[in-house]
């Protein structure tokens, strides 16, 4: 069995994988760079138990983290739970696709695991479009010939919702509500439509200025969505996203498959 982690900005996310590549367990826990290895031992452990998983049966284990502060500390309490180190997608791991960007090493192990489910799903020869949508959202674009060949980055609702409050003082602190209206009555509703409508306008507009870029029609191409804001942002784009709850844990399969031969 393989556990694949994923560590973000906001949760930590566990998949478990039978020898097949069938996924059997996953869960979500909080990230807190505070936190040590043994509390986080202690945290999985138990969730393991609770799904009747049995630590002794993982055989391995790959992570792909965004977050520096917490890479150690998951990887040392994946030796502590299954007595190996786990593969960390980074520089020099085999991804099973050309990165075609200035600096490869630049490219976040997200978007990596992502863009390796993408292309073992079969996109038919068709370029693809993935829609990461979180704290950061972020667009990549891969060619017909499954190269990856750049991204776009910007800040998820939550993040904008934040910003917008923390750094203009007349401006309340919102929450989702109602956002069925372009216009805004009041500060709220200005702001809500501002936020999601303008975030799922942007990802819109994004995806036809990468094909025209890639010189794709939109039709043409593959658009997968994934990311724990995504399903807010879909219902308001004209985009038609097929949307993939466990993309990246998919694509760290992918990854560790195509480096180990021990599943």
């Amino acid at each position: 069995m393989l556990l694949c982690i994923n560590a973000g900005n906001s949760i930590i996310s566990f998949g478990c994988f039978d020898n097949a590549g069938d996924m059997v367990a996953s869960f979500d826990i909080s990230s807190d760079p505070k936190k040590t290895s043994d509390e986080y031992l202690f945290i999985v452990k138990s969730i393991l138990n609770d799904k009747g998983i049995i630590a002794e049966k993982i055989n391995g284990a790959i992570l792909s983290s965004v977050v520096p502060a917490l890479t150690d500390t998951v990887n040392k309490t994946v030796v502590k739970l299954i007595g190996k180190q786990p593969l960390v997608v980074g520089p020099g791991v085999k991804t099973g696709f050309h990165i075609k960007i200035d600096n490869p090493s630049e490219l976040g192990a997200d978007m990596v695991a992502n863009t390796a489910a993408a292309i073992s799903k079969g996109a038919g020869g068709k370029a693809i479009i993935i829609a990461d949508l979180g704290i950061v959202n972020t667009l990549s674009a891969i060619n017909k010939r499954g190269e990856y060949v750049g991204c776009a980055i910007f800040p998820g609702y939550q993040l904008s919702f934040s910003m917008l409050h923390n750094e203009a003082a007349l401006l309340p602190s919102i929450n989702i509500g109602n956002h069925s209206t372009v216009i805004g009555k009041n500060s709220q509703g200005a702001v809500r439509s501002g936020v999601l409508l303008g975030g799922a306008m942007a990802v819109d507009g994004l995806v036809s200025k990468f094909c025209a870029e890639m010189g794709v029609a939109i039709e043409e191409s593959q658009l997968i969505a994934t990311g724990s804001q995504a399903s807010v942002l879909l219902s308001l784009m004209t985009s038609k996203f097929s949307y993939d709850e466990y993309l990246t844990l998919k694509g760290l399969y992918c990854i560790y498959k195509n480096n180990r031969s021990d599943l």
